[in-house]
């Protein structure tokens, strides 16, 4: 996935690699000693994912937010005319208006809309802090590690739902 930002005036590319196949989240947070190497090197991978999917989610909740506020005023203006009407022309009071919006069907599916993505939120960001403290522990263990410790073959294949693949370097 590519996005598009601006920053500062200037305008950066971003690509993304997204999962591309079902992830068991439990799995993937615990730290798999038979092969630390690979998790060492894949891991700030998929913490970078997991933040892109939390951005993700905190602008879906936003836009969600945005539209429930949009149409909780135009709801509002209705059952006021509608109870100022039925009250002779007299105003509605802040109490009925609030009592009249919350009983409204349309207002109730869209709150609940906006409080589903926000707990699909929360989830992602259970996940997000959880990969981060995995990623610091990793951190930590890595410190310990020697040079030569790491053999080319360790580094190379499938970790995390990564590929990594050693490339010669060209010296030029």
């Amino acid at each position: 996935m590519i996005k598009l930002i601006t920053v500062g005036g200037t305008d950066y590319k971003l690509v993304f690699d997204e999962f591309n196949e079902e992830v068991d989240i439990d799995s993937l947070l615990k730290i798999d000693y038979s092969n630390l190497i690979g998790e060492i090197i894949t891991f700030p991978v998929i913490v970078n994912r997991f933040g892109k999917l939390l951005a993700d989610m905190e602008a879906q909740v936003s836009e969600k937010k945005l539209n429930v506020d949009i149409f909780e005023a135009k709801v509002k203006e209705r059952l006021r005319v509608e109870i100022t009407n039925q009250k002779g022309g007299k105003a509605a009071t802040v109490d009925e208006l609030n009592s009249a919006i919350m009983l409204d069907k349309g207002f109730q599916a869209m709150k609940k809309s906006f409080i589903e993505t926000q707990k699909n939120r929360d989830y992602i960001q259970s996940v997000f802090w959880s990969s981060k403290d995995k990623s610091g522990k990793l951190d930590k263990l890595s410190m310990s590690m020697q040079t030569g410790d790491i053999t080319d073959d360790m580094i190379q294949g499938k970790v995390n739902n990564i590929t990594i693949k050693k490339t010669k370097k060209l010296i030029g």
